[in-house]
């Protein structure tokens, strides 16, 4: 080979060199910015799986309380609570206080 081809393939052979090493960079900055995102996203899952079981526990405690206040037993409290209303054959006693 003559000294200008061998010259001509060093040159090549650097530049793509230096093309290889400039592309393993970017992506290795590229994996390294994507793998924070996941990170952030993955705590945002979990924070919303976290809501999703309390509202799902929220839930219940409403129907539960729903379910209560159909009862005889919500209406008394009511009544006694709210109202001022006893049974006939009740005796209050009230503090001076």
């Amino acid at each position: 080979m003559s000294r200008s081809r061998r010259r001509k393939r060093k040159t090549t052979t650097r530049v793509v060199a230096v093309v290889l090493v400039l592309l393993v960079v970017v992506m290795g900055f590229n994996v390294i910015r994507l793998y924070q995102k996941n990170q952030v996203y993955a705590a945002k899952q979990e924070a919303l799986e976290q809501q999703l079981e309390d509202e799902k526990a929220r839930k219940e405690d409403l129907s539960a309380y729903e379910e209560f206040t159909k009862t005889m037993d919500y209406v008394e409290q009511v009544a006694r609570e709210k109202l001022g209303m006893v049974f006939g054959n009740e005796i209050i006693f009230k503090s001076d206080e």
